[in-house]
């Protein structure tokens, strides 16, 4: 039996009252686990979530080290920049909120889930309310905790953000839920 409890998970998850596209990608990942177990990082296939795919970002957790963007969805190239597969995401970071961002990612590598909000300033329109959501799988033997991350934001509402600061500093509010 595992260190953690998939009712606990399921609860934790319903607590955080997700809009409905998160909430789909968050039963997914739940669907995923086996007994008490988190699921494993092979457990995951990208083409069973065709329509996040855009919005997808993993990343490779090494608790109190470092954050690697291992894969990233098309739409973070309008906000972020191309090719963010392979870059530090603790770098892309701003200064002040580095320490902060690395200590939210290995609690979640440890086993937690985050919900975070963001207003996004856009070109035209009403702002953009955003919920990203980060959710931990099993931890591999190298070390590495791999993290799966959504925002819910629509290929349609990138092309008019303002700044990318907005997607890289902190949110202007946060759930943390520890699986435990």
């Amino acid at each position: 039996m595992g260190a953690f409890k998939k009712e606990i998970a399921e609860k934790a998850i319903r607590s955080l009252h997700l809009e409905a596209s998160n909430q789909q990608f968050a039963d997914y990942w739940l669907s995923l686990w086996q007994d008490d177990d988190l699921p494993a990082r092979a457990s995951f296939s990208p083409a069973r979530l065709k329509a996040f795919l855009p919005s997808l970002l993993m990343y490779d957790v090494i608790p109190e080290q470092s954050v690697i963007i291992r894969l990233a969805g098309t739409g973070y190239d309008l906000i972020l920049g191309p090719s963010l597969a392979g870059k530090d995401w603790i770098a892309l970071t701003p200064e002040d909120y580095r320490a902060t961002r690395l200590q939210t990612f290995s609690t979640i590598a440890r086993g937690a889930v985050r919900v975070a909000y963001r207003s996004l300033a856009v070109l035209s329109g009403d702002d953009i309310m955003t919920e990203e959501i980060l959710l931990p799988f099993a931890p591999q033997p190298n070390g590495v905790h791999p993290v799966l991350g959504r925002v819910n934001w629509r290929q349609d509402q990138l092309q008019r953000i303002k700044t990318i600061s907005q997607g890289t500093g902190g949110a202007i509010d946060h759930r943390l839920v520890s699986l435990r």
